[in-house]
């Protein structure tokens, strides 16, 4: 086959282009741990990248090319440097790149076997073997530039620091330990994760800047001196990593700000991958009722939301998040008193049900909102908690 041919084949494959690139990224998502983390905005970057170098290497392999050209280089170096700058590592990056080739490689053959002489076939691999070496040559030296850059400030090696912990590049407490050390701070652990978005409730979204504007303004109002808790942007929201003591003052300050946000409860630092799923993801499904007057959410609205959207939540973990203290046995009158009222659909009905005057019932349920903090009586924390009594024991 000629070069004609060649375009004709990589024209067939371009019209097919966003399967192609949804097989490929499949293909990276289930091989490269690091890249199981990403969402949103991230995965579509992935896809233009992934699109943009199949796209460019058919029309290469089509025009003849042994190698990518001067411009391609340098625009990889520049995704290196944007990779190091939010957090992914090297050895993840190009661990990708080349699980991506191969899967390409792979696709190509199967649209092209049965019109693919050996001449084409050597020299599409002799174009991706090339490639490869320069795209991880160029990758690398734009991680590693930008990664000085950044390692120089402070600041940014924090935010650094946090970014790694919440894509679970820190997943143990040696490496986390050694890390903390190296950079002279002391992390909480367990710590608070508090996910926030950028713009208070009556200004809608604002760009990334503005989240890290977020992020300054609500350690400031909470008083919280810089450059205390650590702090990062993730896809355009502020994520603080704060102390349990500390959580108290910064639900406050957020409340004051009116941004809506998501403070979970405190966990290990080395779960912390998965808080930050569970609360943007919260953030990003919740209806506007659930927000409350103080514009937060908590560790059950979380949970409950995960479990509606397949997240990373199990039933029995929501059942813990929402019921806690009346899980326990010395509160098992108070479960079988709010079982009853959602049963019943009203608080007489239900003390009807269970033998008890209805000013007993009513008492139960005050007792159930001072311990789980849900008021059964409300819409959103009501939903919560017949969610969570709903799930098998």
């Amino acid at each position: 086959m000629g070069h004609e041919q060649r375009a004709r084949v990589g024209a067939e494959l371009v019209r097919d282009r966003v399967a192609l690139v949804e097989r490929i990224v499949a293909e990276v998502h289930a091989e490269v741990p690091a890249y199981r983390a990403l969402h949103g905005s991230q995965l579509a970057e992935v896809r233009a990248i992934v699109s943009w170098l199949v796209t460019r290497s058919l029309d290469l392999w089509a025009a003849g090319a042994d190698r990518l050209p001067p411009e391609d280089v340098e625009r990889l170096r520049d995704i290196g440097g944007s990779r190091a700058a939010d957090g992914r590592s090297i050895d993840a990056v190009v661990r990708a790149h080349r699980v991506g080739s191969v899967a390409a490689a792979r696709i190509v053959a199967e649209y092209g076997s049965d019109v693919l002489d050996p001449a084409d076939a050597f020299a599409l691999g002799e174009l991706w073997l090339t490639s490869i070496d320069q795209i991880s040559e160029s990758l690398t030296a734009g991680h590693a530039e930008t990664a000085r850059r950044l390692d120089a400030d402070l600041e940014q090696a924090r935010r650094a620091f946090l970014d790694d912990l919440l894509v679970g590049r820190q997943s143990s407490q040696g490496a986390i330990r050694d890390r903390s050390r190296t950079l002279g701070i002391n992390p909480p652990d367990p710590g608070v994760l508090v996910v926030a978005e950028a713009g208070r409730v009556q200004q809608g979204a604002e760009p990334p800047a503005a989240a890290a504007s977020a992020g300054t303004e609500l350690l400031d109002r909470a008083g919280l001196a810089l450059p205390g808790p650590l702090r990062t942007v993730r896809s355009g929201r502020a994520v603080l990593l704060v102390s349990p003591e500390d959580a108290g003052r910064l639900r406050t300050a957020l409340a004051g700000e009116r941004r809506r946000a998501c403070v979970l409860g405190p966990r290990p630092l080395a779960d912390m991958s998965a808080a930050h799923r569970l609360a943007d993801g919260a953030l990003g499904t919740a209806p506007p009722h659930a927000f409350g007057a103080d514009g937060l959410l908590g560790e059950a609205d979380a949970c409950v939301l995960a479990l509606l959207n397949g997240g990373p939540v199990t039933p029995a973990a929501v059942r813990r998040a929402v019921l806690g203290p009346l899980l326990d046995t010395s509160h098992a009158h108070l479960l079988e008193t709010l079982r009853a009222f959602f049963r019943e659909g009203a608080a007489t009905a239900a003390a009807a049900s269970l033998h008890v005057h209805a000013q007993t019932l009513r008492y139960r349920l005050r007792r159930v909102r001072e311990l789980t903090g849900h008021d059964p009586y409300r819409p959103w924390p009501r939903f919560v908690l017949e969610t969570a009594c709903a799930i098998a024991s």
